[in-house]
């Protein structure tokens, strides 16, 4: 069976969706599917006046009432309405169009003009509903107001009016709202899962969750903005699509797209000089105290901006002030120079940048960005802490262009290029990362307290560890750099709490190394010790400790032990809300507790917060997530679910890698296809894989051995069982009894007593739900017992582990078979013949079956065992009573029962 994307030939994908993308109402009736049904509903009611569509400003309002018009057209006659900006000076500014109709006997007086428009729209609609379409009602003059209350109320016509909010239209209005003969129908910006849907729906072939959600980031989740955004991203190619997914050019934002240019500069040309200032110093600096900008432009017009809803203002500390709608600052700084960048910039910071004490990360961020744009260098102390701050905030890009002005001094020196180290690693470059880390000179070094310099020391090994071939010289670097911070405390140069954190610093290296390589038994003692908060100068590294040594635990065979700490980690995390490091390292490390569990469903529900993830994350981790989210369904035996993931996640990082994990996504790619039956799809994969030797992490490691090996063994490899064997036997002599074991679970498929004492024994070394499963099977398989294998298919079950379930039922089978128990194997049957309606293809299928049931026949058989008669039954499925006799002769010969009570048993 092939396994392929459904989507047209190269260049197909690319043309069609540039041609959806084209198609505004499309796209209206897409992502407002729900508010156009309910007001269609609204105005089809004889009670109603019409339907009031709010929202802020451009959200595409105008463009669900056009869908909503277009809708109706067939059954209704529709009219198309729009008050002038100066309409409230024009008398009947709002029906100029229908006026120009009026004959000149009806345009006497408002009484003549107000009965001769209805007898008009009345005429036009020849006994259909009529229906008046009105755009910036808020600007309607008396007597279009007047008119059209009138045609309300009288049931000539009803309203579809668009408006920012109800309280916007005129007062004879508010009533009809009140009573709800007006109904408003908001439109709000659309939530994460409804923007992936449409963008689905708008580009075909497959939009990785990454992708979509950074589009969704990058319009607010407003839907006319991602319709722009899309649209220009396309013809631009910054949006393209390889071998059926959609990949995203990291340099894509919407400060660039010409059609989002012209909205916003349509919406700042409506203002006030004084307020267009004000707008632009905000878009530059992004976020800035309200006494700062109070003082710069006075508090007057500031007023006015916020009653306006153009700018909102923090309640607490320095009532930080940003623009209310961030995309009209990011279009807004593609308009200014850079002298008027300057001009803003004099204005706002008249005294020199704020004190670092006196402002929030996001100002910090703002400032840097506002003064790279002016050419203008930061501060060294501000540039240190806009860099540290963007590495927290996943943005290692920017971290190196807020210290690209920095000139060398030896008191910074090495912090700052540790910061630049740290963010080349995040980019992947550990040979720069080493460059500037070894641009440090030793009398810069000299100068740096213990716990800088064992900082300095730990970006060091962290480098080393990833360039090729050097990964051998990071223990020789941790131990030196504890020398040398043992020395400077020998000599003085530290109190007893400097001592203490320098030094927990170099035990977390050297725990995370140890991690890397897969050498926990080596540190576990320690790892113990400080997680209890031995050595531990601080809760926040005693919870990283904590952190690493949950993982120690499992691959050591303590599973249970490690949840438990895993969930009081969980329970403490609150205490450290703004710790990027601590909440990566629970996040990355749990991930494995509960994947080597079995646990796979909290693993997805453990990924579920990349939905609010800031855009610059979702650039840098987006890819690890998706991998993430295939690699729990194809342990889970879900090769079908996996696969898009795993897709989005090869093409994400074919084009930007991280943490070296394309191997795994390869290889897990393979393992999906191959549980789906496709050898083909499963070898180009695996292809792929040969050849790619890149320093990675030993768990990365074990995932690329583990489901490379699995797809060879799952299409005929006849080495691949070996190999997971030697591997498994690696991991014994090192203590890994939860690898082991998992390897030695997809070894011994067909595997002989010797693998399967092994398995028996690893297992035994082990806790928890998973490694009983491996226990029961090997022990069933090798002595027969059919209770053992029973349970650990109850037991696969509840871990709803499909394929390893179907793999116990299976054996249980052939053994009840051998053995004669019919009970035993009635019910292994039937527990197949549920799961081959979720499984592909079973992985091991036994030769001893019976009789696979039909989907009809099963259908049957599920009713009668329930107790219903054959003409209940014959009604449910619209059959004939002689048809369902007949299903059910086959059901009992097929299953070797001859009583509803006996079906009941089995099914």
């Amino acid at each position: 069976m092939g396994i392929k994307l459904d989507v047209p030939g190269s260049g197909h994908l690319v043309r069609e969706a540039r041609e959806r993308s084209a198609d505004r109402l499309r796209w209206a009736r897409t992502v407002r599917g729900k508010e156009i049904a309910e007001a269609i509903a609204v105005l089809r009611d004889p009670r109603s006046y019409g339907v009031v569509l709010t929202g802020d400003a451009s959200l595409g309002k105008s463009a669900v009432a056009s869908a909503l018009v277009s809708e109706l057209d067939a059954t209704a006659h529709t009219v198309r309405l729009r008050s002038t900006i100066v309409g409230r000076e024009t008398p009947y500014g709002a029906l100029a169009l229908l006026l120009a109709r009026l004959p000149e006997v009806d345009q006497g007086d408002p009484g003549s003009i107000m009965r001769g428009i209805l007898k008009l729209l009345a005429a036009d609609a020849g006994g259909r509903m009529s229906v008046v379409a009105l755009e910036t009602a808020n600007n309607l003059d008396e007597l279009s107001t007047a008119t059209l209350v009138n045609v309300m109320v009288t049931g000539t016509s009803k309203l579809i009016i668009v408006a920012d909010r109800a309280s916007d239209l005129p007062v004879d209005f508010h009533w009809m709202i009140a009573e709800e003969r007006l109904r408003e129908v908001p439109l709000a910006p659309l939530a994460p899962e409804q923007t992936l849907s449409a963008l689905s729906e708008l580009l075909g072939g497959l939009v990785p969750r990454t992708v979509g959600l950074q589009l969704h980031a990058m319009s607010r989740g407003n839907p006319q903005v991602a319709l722009l955004t899309v649209s220009e991203l396309l013809q631009k190619g910054l949006l393209a699509e390889a071998d059926g997914v959609w990949r995203l050019s990291p340099d894509a934002d919407t400060g660039s797209i010409r059609q989002l240019d012209d909205l916003v500069r349509a919406r700042i040309e409506r203002e006030p000089a004084d307020v267009q200032t004000v707008i632009e110093a905000l878009a530059c600096a992004r976020r800035i105290s309200l006494e700062r900008l109070v003082l710069a432009f006075g508090g007057e017009v500031i007023a006015r901006m916020e009653d306006a809803g153009l700018i909102a203002v923090d309640e607490g500390g320095r009532h930080s002030t940003a623009l209310t709608d961030p995309l009209v600052g990011d279009v807004v700084r593609g308009w200014l120079s850079v002298p008027r960048r300057r001009e803003l910039r004099r204005l706002l910071l008249a005294d020199g940048e704020p004190p670092l004490e006196v402002i929030t990360t996001v100002e910090l961020l703002g400032l840097a960005a506002w003064t790279r744009e002016c050419h203008t260098p930061l501060p060294v102390a501000h540039a240190v802490a806009a860099a540290a701050a963007s590495l927290r905030l996943y943005d290692p890009g920017f971290a190196l262009e807020c210290l690209d002005s920095v000139e060398r001094e030896p008191s910074t020196w090495p912090t700052v290029q540790r910061l630049r180290a740290r963010a080349s690693l995040a980019l992947q470059l550990p040979r720069q990362a080493l460059h500037y880390l070894e641009d440090v000179t030793e009398e810069e070094l000299d100068e740096l307290t213990p716990t800088a310099a064992a900082k300095f020391a730990v970006s060091r090994a962290e480098a080393t560890r990833w360039v090729p071939g050097r990964g051998g010289e990071v223990a020789g670097l941790l131990a030196d750099a504890r020398g040398e911070v043992l020395l400077r405390i020998g000599m003085g140069g530290a109190d007893d709490a400097e001592a203490r954190h320098a030094m927990a610093l170099l035990d977390l290296a050297e725990f995370e190394h140890a991690a890397f390589t897969g050498d926990y038994a080596g540190v576990v003692d320690r790892l113990e010790a400080m997680a209890a908060g031995r050595g531990a100068p601080d809760d926040e590294l005693r919870l990283i400790a904590a952190c690493i040594l949950m993982e120690a635990r499992t691959v050591l065979g303590r599973e249970q032990e490690a949840l438990a700490l895993m969930h009081e980690i969980a329970s403490q995390l609150d205490r450290h809300p703004t710790s990027a490091r601590l909440r990566h390292e629970y996040g990355s490390r749990a991930f494995i507790v509960l994947l080597y569990n079995g646990h796979w469903r909290q693993c997805l529900a453990l990924l579920k917060g990349m939905p609010q993830w800031p855009l610059a994350r979702l650039r840098t981790a987006g890819a690890s997530v998706e991998l993430a989210m295939g690699l729990a369904y194809v342990y889970a035996g879900r090769g079908r679910d996996a696969l898009s993931y795993l897709l989005s996640a090869t093409a994400l990082l074919e084009q930007q890698p991280v943490l070296n994990s394309l191997g795994s996504a390869y290889a897990a790619t393979a393992f999906a296809y191959a549980q789906l039956g496709d050898a083909v799809g499963a070898r180009l994969w695996l292809s792929r894989l040969d050849g790619l030797a890149l320093p990675s992490s030993s768990a990365a490691q074990t995932v690329t051995e583990f489901c490379a090996e699995m797809a060879r063994r799952w299409i005929g490899d006849p080495g691949a069982s070996r190999r997971l064997v030697a591997s498994a036997q690696e991991d014994i002599l090192r203590g890994r009894w939860n690898r082991a074991g998992i390897k030695l679970v997809g070894a011994t498929v067909e595997g002989g007593p010797e693998e399967l004492r092994l398995l028996e024994a690893v297992c035994a070394r082990r806790q928890g739900p998973l490694a009983e499963v491996g226990l029961f099977l090997a022990r069933g398989s090798r002595t027969g017992d059919l209770a053992e294998l029973t349970r650990a298919a109850d037991l696969a079950s509840s871990l709803e582990l499909d394929a390893l379930e179907s793999r116990c039922a299976a054996v249980a089978l052939e053994k009840a078979s051998e053995q004669g128990d019919t009970v035993t194997l009635r019910l292994m049957q039937a527990r197949l013949d549920a799961l081959a309606g979720r499984l592909p293809l079973l992985p091991v299928a036994p030769s001893r079956a019976l009789p696979v049931l039909t989907m009809r026949e099963r259908e049957v058989a599920v009713l009668a065992a329930k107790g219903t008669s054959n003409r209940k039954i014959a009604e449910d499925l619209g059959l004939s009573v002689r048809t369902v006799e007949g299903h059910l002769y086959q059901v009992f010969a097929k299953l070797s029962v001859s009583t509803r009570s006996e079906l009941a048993g089995i099914l």
